[in-house]
């Protein structure tokens, strides 16, 4: 009997020490769309992208009007000239294929450079809240956790107040 009763003890001690265990979770997406840093920072993405649109405008009007003057006197051209030509149009199209490429390359490192600071922002208002309300673990409710009970504690109103959010 004694066996029993210090087996069931032995059993029962880990879920003593998780039960002591408080976990929270918060909601990333709706803490850093709220931040003022993440408007900012959208805002520069569209600037950049806006800057690549204009450029890659004019690289169409240029095909376009190669093209169409190529159209207009393809049949009164030398082959030579004609060849020229197409290679000309070519070139156009590559330039611009390489264009865009480059350009979503480089709006996606901006993406990713303004994104970071914004990261450790949230990350140290988690540490803080963590620290201060004892959680033992902090859960992004939206990236990870599939099931969040009704009853356990949401600490993205703390993570907000501690970065001075509505």
């Amino acid at each position: 009997m004694l066996k029993k009763i210090v087996l069931l003890a032995l059993l029962l001690a880990p879920v003593g020490v998780f039960a002591q265990d408080k976990i929270a979770y918060f909601n990333s997406v709706e803490v850093i769309t709220a931040m003022p840093e993440y408007v900012q920072m959208q805002d520069s993405i569209q600037k950049k992208q806006e800057e690549f649109r204009k450029e890659m405008r004019i690289l169409e009007e240029e095909y376009s009007k190669k093209y169409e003057a190529f159209l207009a006197e393809a049949e009164g051209l030398s082959e030579a000239i004609r060849n020229r030509r197409m290679t000309e149009i070519q070139d156009i199209e590559q330039r611009a294929a390489k264009y865009n490429e480059d350009s979503q390359t480089e709006i996606q490192q901006l993406y990713e450079q303004l994104l970071v600071p914004i990261q450790q922002k949230v990350r140290d208002a988690l540490q803080k809240v963590g620290e201060e309300n004892s959680f033992t673990y902090i859960l992004d409710a939206g990236s990870t956790v599939v099931y969040v009970s009704p009853t356990a504690p949401d600490a993205t109103p703390l993570v907000k107040t501690k970065l001075s959010l509505q």
